[in-house]
């Protein structure tokens, strides 16, 4: 009797069950809060490491895993708000949608000062092309607050809107949102360097956008996102955390 293993050929295998290239499935494995950020890289560990080339565009998906989009991108804003974000605990980060807030103030003031923890600025709910994913698109900085009026341009606008930019622009505007172009720039100062993002115009349509239902779905969630509740329950003799 022979004790040869017979060779197994997995191409024989049934295709039954969910494809993962169904609308079911990959409605269900997109579902949920949780809204991937877009962020450009020009310093720290994950350069550092190799995770992503510097002055690139990438989608963080872990500690060691970034997606890496390339220095030049296309992207369509659909939604704008305001953020402001404290991560001087790293264990108790806290995000504020609320401008007028005295939690948002304090870290709009602590974001003005250098290494501070903080960040407030413009966020915006975009599409990215090569993707075809919706992403958050934070421009925190100084650097990246100065190019989202240049972003918010074209976003969906009123009619109203529309009528004030096309004046201000010198081109007609619609209400429509516009794709454009995300690229970047390198700024270089003495002992230092840094690179920032840089929009401007894109000409060829979308072609790859989901659904308007999808789209309307995405923006909901984008907008219903809520403040950090952070519970403070501290023993008596538990190390005191900073205020917030």
């Amino acid at each position: 009797m022979s004790n040869e293993l017979t060779p197994v050929n997995l191409n024989q295998l049934p295709t039954t069950g969910l494809s993962v290239n169904s609308e079911i499935f990959q409605a269900v494995a997109k579902s949920g809060s949780f809204l991937e950020r877009l962020q450009l890289y020009t310093k720290g560990a994950a350069i550092d490491n190799g995770l992503i080339a510097p002055g690139h565009y990438g989608v963080p998906r872990g500690d060691d895993v970034i997606q890496d989009l390339g220095n030049e991108i296309d992207i369509l804003p659909v939604c704008c708000r305001v953020k402001a974000l404290d991560m001087r605990d790293r264990d108790s980060i806290v995000t504020n949608y609320d401008p007028t807030s005295e939690a948002f103030k304090t870290i709009k003031e602590l974001g003005d000062q250098p290494n501070s923890g903080c960040m407030y600025g413009p966020t915006f709910l975009i599409f990215e092309r090569g993707s075809g994913q919706f992403y958050e698109f934070f421009c925190g900085t100084s650097s990246t607050r100065k190019e989202a009026p240049k972003i918010g341009a074209y976003l969906p606008k009123s009619a109203a809107d529309a009528e004030q930019l096309s004046l201000r622009l010198n081109r007609p505007v619609g209400t429509a949102p516009e794709p454009c172009t995300l690229k970047v720039k390198y700024i270089k100062k003495p002992t230092y360097g840094w690179h920032v993002p840089v929009c401007v115009a894109c000409s060829t349509p979308f072609t790859n956008l989901p659904p308007m239902e999808a789209i309307v779905e995405e923006i909901t969630k984008f907008m219903a996102l809520k403040n950090t509740e952070i519970e403070k329950v501290e023993e008596a003799d538990a190390p005191k955390k900073r205020a917030r």
